[in-house]
């Protein structure tokens, strides 16, 4: 190899590194995050409607509906870790209400604090 070849191999090398680099840096936000808080978003809302589902209309179903809206539509984007079990007091807690298909005032409030309790602990920076 000569010596010329090896100079600009290393020198395109560290032009590639750099822009890599660059990128993670200011748009790893845009490119990996956001997609993938989607996703979860995504997921977590659909296991979750399946439980809202079963329940009886009634004004309380629909305060349920509009916080969880809320929830999974706009401070879920910012939290700062997930956890794979991070979800598991919610839906326990819908299965549990889901049983009899009747929600009530008791059981909305009960859910709020769970939400409450989720909001903090992904809001928690590592």
């Amino acid at each position: 190899m000569k010596k010329g070849c090896f100079i600009e191999g290393i020198f395109i090398l560290t032009i590639v590194t750099g822009v890599i680099v660059y990128l993670v840096q200011t748009k790893f936000d845009t490119l990996v995050l956001r997609p993938g808080k989607s996703y979860l978003t995504k997921f977590a809302r659909t296991a979750v409607d399946k439980k809202v589902r079963i329940i009886k209309p009634s004004r309380e179903k629909d305060s349920l509906n509009a916080m969880l809206s809320d929830f999974f539509g706009q401070k879920l984007f910012t939290f700062h870790s997930f956890s794979d079990k991070m979800f598991d007091p919610l839906t326990d807690s819908l299965n549990k209400f889901s049983k009899d298909s009747i929600i009530d005032k008791k059981e909305l409030n009960n859910i709020k604090l769970i939400l409450k309790k989720i909001e903090d602990e992904g809001s928690k920076e590592n």
